[in-house]
């Protein structure tokens, strides 16, 4: 299993991080962490860890500098499993890699499988966990997933998927990759996962935190990450639509590219109840989380 980790100017972070992988009680992990040429103590910190971590520190030189460094840390991995981690998230479940690991080998036909998060305060206080509504009640699996997508372009969390190893490079964004969506490649890659029929696998565990602070992307670049959202929801509408236009034929793959089965004509009434009854749920929630915090 490789984790792949791309780091500027985080050092006050970064040991978490890194600790937080070599916890892992799964015996196969490499974390490999690609360093855009950090100016503060981060290749120190690097330093300390000696051949427990493999990591490359250099300015990146393309117009998307994080897409560069996951690309050049994919490059640089072995492992049949990818997983993602930014410097300052990290695990919380010391078992995560081993369940993620259990589950892809244990059923060929999912690709991804994907856990909850928790979000982390900048000085380390956890808080809520997200999405909430899957703390009760499991996230739909497999070809359900479909529908729940569609609805509301629910994303597979980026700081605590794991996926196969060719099933990210295909559905990965590419270095110099044009899609205006590739600013954020979790955005390009959810869209493509999903557009490609893969399946998502969903554990009902805490996997990860996520820690928030004010050098992070989301708040430096609020406003280009609220446009490339939107742009990502308004592709997932489109292809939403031809779909059940029967503009486009939705076909299901398992974890090695190999067709499993597709959204037929006669499939097409049922997927489209069901994405009237996510989008109502979400609705119908929303309103109440607005009343009980008016309480």
């Amino acid at each position: 299993m490789s984790v792949i980790t791309p780091s500027l100017n985080h050092a006050r972070f970064l040991r978490d991080t890194i600790e937080s992988v070599l916890a892992q009680s799964y015996p196969n992990v490499e974390h490999i962490i690609a360093d855009g040429g950090s100016t503060d103590e981060t290749v120190a910190v690097l330093k300390e860890y000696g051949p427990r971590i493999r990591w490359v520190s250099e300015r990146e030189t393309d117009e998307n500098p994080m897409l560069e460094a996951y690309r050049k840390a994919f490059a640089l991995s072995t492992g049949d499993y990818i997983i993602q981690c930014c410097v300052s998230d990290g695990f919380i479940n010391r078992n995560w890699f081993r369940m993620c690991a259990d589950a892809l080998e244990a059923d060929p036909e999912i690709s991804v499988v994907w856990g909850l998060d928790q979000y982390m305060s900048e000085d380390g206080n956890l808080g809520r966990v997200v999405p909430p509504e899957f703390l009760d009640k499991p996230a739909p699996q497999k070809k359900d997933f479909l529908p729940l997508w569609c609805a509301l372009g629910t994303c597979v969390p980026e700081p605590n998927y794991c996926i196969r190893r060719a099933v990210f490079d295909t559905c990965f964004p590419q270095r110099h990759c044009k899609d205006p969506m590739s600013c954020n490649p979790s955005h390009t890659f959810n869209y493509r996962f999903n557009v490609l029929g893969y399946l998502p696998w969903f554990l009902p565990v805490v996997a990860n935190y996520c820690r928030g602070h004010g050098g992070q992307r989301g708040v430096r670049l609020r406003e280009k990450e609220t446009r490339i959202h939107q742009h990502y929801l308004s592709a997932v509408r489109q292809y939403q639509k031809d779909v059940l236009m029967g503009r486009t034929r939705h076909l299901f793959k398992d974890g090695q590219s190999r067709v499993i089965g597709e959204i037929g004509p006669r499939d097409l009434p049922a997927l489209k109840k069901n994405i009237f009854l996510f989008r109502l749920k979400h609705s119908l929630r929303k309103k109440l989380q607005r009343i009980i915090s008016r309480l």
